[in-house]
């Protein structure tokens, strides 16, 4: 490591500015955007006065700017705290030379054997900045890392951090003794009042903090937190970002058969990982049971993640057990997910919706697809709606019979998609009337049916499918 990371506060000196193109500006634009004062050569003074007009026109920043129109090689360097030098050739040796000799801290724009600091590619986000540095030998992957990571952090953590700055101290003046100054904060950025500030729901997140600023002065006892987490479809590269930081704070995780491997393999490496999945034909574990063990693990001051194929409160039953833990006192956190018929379909080319064609999408549940008698089919037989069915392997014929009856067309289009976005995932295309059929040739789940007009508009479709042939089979 060339160059040691610091932050140096720009606000408590002045920084000169040497030189007028473009690289000259940029540094302009970040050293106002940190409060700086600057000191600029300009050089001549036609180029001080597009300097002038320059700064005019920027981005009103508090700071001081001082143009100067004199000689930049004979710069005054007295008072500056750094030296930030894009004039070219002689006069960045010049000024970098004399820097040196002061023992001002210099930067020459592209010449890292000139200065004795750089500047990194910054991700500002208020009061939280990352800055990525390369030692001056690559800022464009410097700049790429940065472009990554910024994808990475919510775009309202500096005001969260902000948030915590306001209580600090009131916190370390309440505090009782047993309270783990480090515990109280990691459930404040990982808990229900960070998810409220990412949010941008300030008020909820401000009074919760304050409560639990003024619940701090009593001793502490042991008390978890819940995460009710939707994984996806499968994929693991379909995680949230608040999923991943949830699964990567587990101490438990609470899994079904619907979560793919590849997504544990997300998780952190000691956490705990309990199976409590359903798998058809198996005895499984009850929900009342699921219920007890998110209570008993958050009680036992545990974070304890809830992880669930597709999103949590589509047929996932998280409604039940947020209820559950709601009614037992427990801190919960709602994490959506993906849902399957979005992932399942985006993977398949497959757009649920389409002007003038597909103007109503309606989701259902297998378990209620299977009773065809108590099943109110009218709802779904027009030809603008297309239905997509969960967990439907099982009832494809079902789903066939009772849109047939209640009049949906034979030949609408339809497709079965199974294991969607997982590397072994499955799509066969064809007819209404063959939906039954089709579903036999996927294997096992999970899978979706979906019924209706927009089907044809499948990549799978469009490579495949042959009308006559009343079905196709495209494996992904």
């Amino acid at each position: 490591m060339r160059f040691l990371p610091v932050f140096l506060d720009v606000s408590a000196g002045t920084v000169a500015l040497i030189g007028t193109g473009a690289a000259a500006q940029t540094k302009l634009r970040l050293l106002r955007a940190a409060g700086a004062r600057i000191r600029w050569y300009a050089g001549a003074e036609r180029f001080a006065v597009e300097a002038a007009e320059t700064a005019t026109h920027a981005d009103a920043f508090e700071a001081q700017l001082d143009i100067v129109a004199s000689d930049p090689a004979q710069a005054d360097l007295s008072g500056v705290i750094a030296v930030v030098s894009a004039a070219g050739g002689a006069i960045d040796e010049a000024v970098a030379a004399r820097a040196r000799a002061a023992n001002i801290p210099v930067n020459v724009v592209d010449r890292p054997d000139l200065s004795t600091f750089v500047f990194p590619a910054v991700i500002d986000r208020g009061d939280v900045v990352v800055a990525v540095g390369t030692g001056g030998a690559s800022p464009v992957l410097a700049r790429r890392l940065r472009e990554r990571i910024e994808a990475l952090l919510p775009a309202r953590i500096g005001d969260l951090a902000a948030l915590m700055g306001r209580f600090r101290e009131r916190f370390a003046q309440r505090r009782h003794e047993s309270r783990s100054l480090r515990r109280f904060w990691e459930r404040v950025v990982d808990g229900p009042i960070g998810s409220a500030a990412l949010a941008g729901h300030w008020h909820e997140a401000e009074s919760a903090l304050a409560q639990a600023v003024e619940e701090s002065a009593k001793p502490e006892e042991a008390s978890g937190l819940a995460y009710l987490v939707g994984a996806g479809p499968g994929d693991p590269d379909l995680l949230t970002l608040r999923a991943l930081h949830a699964l990567q704070s587990a101490d438990v995780i609470l899994y079904d058969e619907l979560v793919s491997p590849a997504v544990l393999d997300r998780a952190r490496r000691d956490a705990e990982r309990v199976f409590v999945g359903k798998q058809r034909g198996r005895p499984g574990v009850g929900q009342d049971t699921i219920n007890r063990l998110l209570v008993e693990h958050a009680r036992r001051g545990l974070t304890v993640v809830r992880l669930k194929g597709g999103d949590p409160f589509i047929f996932g039953r998280g409604g039940e057990e947020l209820d559950y833990l709601r009614d037992a006192g427990v801190p919960a956190v709602l994490v959506p997910g993906v849902t399957a018929a979005l992932g399942c379909a985006a993977e398949a080319g497959l757009p649920l919706t389409f002007r003038n064609e597909a103007t109503r999408l309606c989701l259902v549940t297998a378990q209620r697809a299977a009773d065809v008698g108590a099943t109110d089919w009218s709802e779904l037989a027009d030809p603008q709606t297309t239905v997509v069915v969960y967990m439907g392997l099982a009832v494809a014929a079902s789903v066939r019979d009772g849109l047939i009856a209640a009049g949906r067309s034979p030949a609408t289009p339809v497709a079965v998609l199974a294991r969607g976005t997982r590397p072994d995932a499955s799509a066969v295309y064809g007819e209404l009337r063959d939906l039954g059929a089709l579903a036999a040739q996927v294997g096992d789940g999970p899978g979706l049916l979906v019924i209706g007009e927009v089907v044809a508009r499948a990549d799978g479709w469009r490579a495949g499918y042959a009308g006559s042939a009343g079905m196709a089979e495209i494996a992904a």
